[in-house]
C-alpha cells in the first residue's frame, strides 16, 4: 500500500493487482479472511487497488503465483512484472521513465 500511496503522481503510468488464493471463492469470504489484516496490519484501511479473487486457480497457475496474497505490478507497456516486492517495484517504474522524469518514448533509452 506504501508504495502505491507514495507514487500517487505516477499512477497513469502503473497497475497494481491484488490477487488472494483461491480458497476465497466470494469477497465475502474474502472479506472474512482479511479482517484480522485488515485491522491489526493495515490499519484498518482496506487495499487501494484492485484485490482480484481466482477462484478456479487458472490465473494463478498461468501467472506463477505462489504466495499470498501476491501483487502484481502491471508497467507502463502493459508487461506483468514479476517479484511483486516494493523494491522491484521501483526500479521497474524507474527504468521506464526518462531523464526528465518522464515516460521514455521511442527512440529514447530509459
Amino acid at each position: 500500500m506504501k508504495f502505491y500511496e507514495d507514487h500517487t503522481a505516477d499512477r497513469e503510468r502503473f497497475e497494481i493487482l491484488a490477487f488472494h488464493d483461491a480458497q476465497a471463492k466470494s469477497f465475502a469470504d474474502l472479506d472474512a479472511k482479511l479482517a484480522n489484516t485488515i485491522r491489526d496490519a493495515w490499519g484498518g484501511k482496506t487495499l487501494p487497488f484492485p484485490d482480484l479473487l481466482d477462484s478456479s486457480g487458472q490465473t494463478i497457475r498461468e501467472w506463477g503465483i505462489h504466495a499470498f496474497p501476491t501483487i502484481v505490478l502491471i508497467d507502463p507497456q502493459g508487461r506483468i512484472v514479476r517479484g511483486g516486492s516494493a523494491e522491484l517495484l521501483e526500479q521497474k517504474l524507474q527504468e521506464s521513465t526518462g531523464d526528465d522524469g518522464k515516460p521514455a518514448g521511442k527512440g529514447r533509452q530509459p
